[in-house]
């Protein structure tokens, strides 16, 4: 996708913190793919030891180990947590260095930063995710983004029971740090191709995580020159961060066709809805965003225009802004991400809570709670 390196006119700041096995790995790739792009990134590796290092030496700004006695939490939250209690300070430390800018700091409007947590069910992404989020509001004053990755459905009880207490506190908890929080599901993408082995599988998943975000933040940054839908990167930041309360997901949709005038007169906005439906954690109603940001690079037509109007008419109750970009080559390509979605609208977050207090009769957390939350989901 070399039409996403042109020259861009404006810039983002990336800071990329990542908790655990499979989000080390994940992120490795993803801070590789920004600085490949020019994007200004600052990264911190966070795991019980140095599991990892010859995958993850070179692209990290810096890395934690907080637990080097321990070749693993072992899915368990409460010695996780404990942990990382016990090198807070030495966490703090690390995570000030990793910011943008603190609370006390003068923004710059014309200079956006963007602190993203990569995370999973383990004990150490759930734990970490929860502790390190509330360190980095605490020093910030605004919460981070999460990109949690949601655990398959035939993964161990404690691995649901985790994700779910990590998903309650980051967004609903009112001791909580409050964030923006995108669901990225395996599962539905190991569906796509049931081919794939274990192994090639997760390796594809955690591939195309990375490439999707990275892309994503590319697309955001290329000039729209349509006179209606010329969504800018300001509109996507508020998409991607602290104004983005609830849940989300991103979005991406990649289609080659066979000549410039079969991508010309494509009915796109029925690809794009059945794409999202495919690939992601969402149910069948996903117009009930609150934010939204759709970066749509094609051909030029007056279909093309008119696909668009489709899409962002179906998501009306909501602000969803579009980036609309010709390019002339027969292909299609939508990135970007749809949050402030209340839970019940996200079959798979209600699936894992299911799991945890089915599996687990201990599990307190307050499901009705998030049901019945009104204030942050009113648009």
């Amino acid at each position: 996708m070399s039409f996403l390196k042109k020259l861009r006119k404006k810039s983002i700041d990336i800071a990329v913190i990542a908790v655990g096995d499979a989000a080390c790995t994940i992120g490795a790739k993803f801070i590789q793919n920004l600085k490949e792009n020019k994007i200004n990134v600052k990264s911190l590796a966070i795991n019980t030891k140095n599991n990892f290092e010859s995958k993850i030496s070179d692209p990290y700004s810096d890395k934690f180990w907080f637990a080097e006695q321990y070749s693993s939490t072992n899915r368990d939250l409460e010695l996780a947590k404990k942990l990382f209690e016990e090198r807070k300070e030495a966490l703090t430390d690390k995570l000030k260095n990793v910011v943008f800018y603190r609370i006390d700091d003068k923004k710059r409007e014309e200079k956006l930063a963007l602190h993203l947590i990569i995370a999973s069910g383990g004990g150490t992404g759930s734990a970490g995710s929860m502790i390190v989020s509330k360190i980095i509001k605490d020093i910030t004053g605004e919460s981070p983004t999460i990109i949690f990755i949601v655990p398959e459905k035939h993964e161990p009880s404690v691995v649901q029971y985790n994700t779910a207490t990590a998903l309650f506190y980051l967004g609903f908890d009112s001791l909580g740090p409050n964030c923006p929080t995108i669901l990225f599901d395996n599962e539905k993408l190991i569906s796509v191709d049931k081919t794939l082995n274990i192994k090639d599988a997760l390796e594809y998943c955690n591939n195309y995580l990375a490439n999707t975000l990275s892309t994503t933040i590319l697309a955001a940054l290329q000039e729209s020159s349509h006179e209606e839908f010329n969504a800018g990167l300001n509109d996507f930041f508020k998409s991607f961060s602290s104004e983005a309360k609830g849940i989300g997901v991103i979005i991406s949709v990649d289609k080659t066709f066979e000549s410039l005038e079969k991508a010309q007169n494509i009915r796109f906005s029925d690809i794009f809805f059945k794409e999202l439906e495919l690939t992601s954690s969402l149910t069948a109603d996903i117009t009930k965003a609150r934010l939204g940001f759709l970066s749509i690079i094609a051909p030029h037509s007056y279909q093309t225009t008119f696909e668009t109007k489709k899409i962002v008419k179906r998501f009306e109750k909501g602000s969803i802004k579009v980036s609309l970009t010709s390019l002339e080559e027969p292909i299609l390509l939508i990135r970007g991400v749809i949050t402030g979605l209340h839970p019940d609208f996200i079959e798979r977050f209600w699936d894992i809570f299911e799991r945890a207090r089915d599996s687990r009769k201990e599990v307190l957390i307050q499901e009705e709670q998030i049901r019945n939350m009104k204030l942050v989901f009113s648009n």
